[in-house]
């Protein structure tokens, strides 16, 4: 099964392949130091950080300086290969590069876009921020529940580039949603949340090829409504109480990777991501993560009572954004922080708590993992809300 990062850079073409350092046809080729690097001046020549990692470039400091400033600025390969091979600017731009701290891109790309700004903060992920913009324009999405945390979702993987979206929900707008699903007006209770949502998304971006799927999902086999080929399906409903478990039944012999965020009474998670050619496993997760709840997280994981009837859409906001986070980072890199691990918020006492994942033990070949799953599937100490 191949990694995202492997289909996607097949699907955008030979176009994504841009470490190369010649130039491509007629466009010039930009070389620039990564927007995350900051540069300092010392009194023996330069450091450089990047996150908590750092570097010391030893040298005469002004000519040092001048160099980095250019490389900020980007400079043209041709203008970059016209320097003498031992210059400032050349050895620089070597060392930066066997490190990762150079990217390289046409000096248009991206010009005129949405997503221009975007871009540079994609270096947080990688150097080569550009294929990582290029697997995101042309990653294939589906979003199973588009309410609380769905809505937002989709509003997020929209605005970071993705333009082939699959939307799952059989429900209506109903006043009461106006508090958190925010691609909803007044005007659009009663809609049908996925054209609601299909509608307020191609605002955003006319070029957006958005799929409407309106129906409940009870079975795994009704979402063979999906694609197979999907880079991420990301689970934003709660019923039924298995979903999860319904659509890792989906999933996992397609290959197709599934993230999960939930937000309930004062506390929410956002993960695991899981992705069936790493070994990740759903039911073994939830074993796992089951047999290590302890006191309040124990008897709210299987309190059955009726979910909570409260929202805040504060709340709803920060966990869809943060898993938004995670699941863009993974489809430009393939990386993310919630690969196999889930992280857990509570709002009210401003603290966070993680869960890591095991491989699956169970076997590739078992065909449902849905007793391994609870009604509530969170820590929570109340029971889970819409998602």
């Amino acid at each position: 099964m191949s990694r995202p990062t492997e289909r996607l850079a097949d699907r955008a073409g030979a176009d994504a392949d841009i470490g190369s350092s010649a130039a491509t046809g007629a466009r010039e080729r930009v070389v620039r130091l990564a927007e995350t690097v900051t540069v300092t001046r010392t009194e023996d020549g330069l450091r450089l950080f990047r996150g908590v990692d750092s570097l010391r470039i030893k040298g005469p400091a002004d000519a040092l300086l001048v160099a980095a400033n250019q490389l900020r600025a980007g400079i043209s390969w041709v203008e970059l290969m016209d320097r003498p091979s031992r210059s400032p600017m050349r050895q620089m731009e070597r060392r930066l590069r066997s490190i990762g701290w150079i990217v390289e891109h046409d000096r248009d790309h991206g010009a005129g876009t949405s997503t221009e700004r975007q871009v540079g903060y994609l270096t947080l992920f990688g150097a080569d921020a550009v294929t990582m913009q290029r697997r995101l324009d042309s990653a294939r999405v589906g979003v199973l529940g588009v309410g609380a945390v769905g809505s937002v979702l989709a509003q997020h993987l929209v605005g970071s580039g993705v333009r082939r979206l699959w939307l799952v929900d059989h429900d209506r707008v109903a006043l009461n949603n106006l508090n958190r699903q925010f691609l909803a007006g007044r005007s659009d209770v009663g809609g049908a949340k996925t054209a609601v949502a299909a509608r307020a998304l191609r605002r955003l971006a006319p070029s957006l090829q958005v799929h409407r799927v309106d129906r409940q999902i009870r079975a795994a086999e009704e979402l063979d409504a999906l694609p197979a080929n999907l880079d991420l399906l990301a689970i934003a409903a709660d019923t039924p109480w298995d979903i999860v478990s319904i659509a890792w039944e989906w999933a996992r012999p397609r290959g197709v990777p599934i993230c999960v965020a939930a937000v309930g009474l004062g506390t929410g998670y956002w993960g695991p991501l899981l992705v069936p050619g790493l070994g990740h496993c759903w039911g073994c997760f939830e074993r796992l993560r089951q047999a290590e709840l302890t006191g309040p997280d124990a008897l709210a994981e299987f309190d059955q009572g009726e979910a909570t009837p409260y929202s805040f859409g504060p709340a709803n906001t920060v966990v869809s954004a943060l898993l938004a986070h995670e699941a863009v980072r993974y489809l430009a890199s393939g990386e993310c922080g919630v690969l196999n691990e889930r992280r857990i918020i509570r709002f009210a006492e401003n603290r966070m708590s993680y869960f890591s994942g095991s491989h699956c033990t169970c076997g590739a070949s078992q065909d449902s993992v849905a007793s391994m799953a609870s009604p509530h599937t969170s820590h929570t100490s109340a029971p889970l809300e819409d998602r």
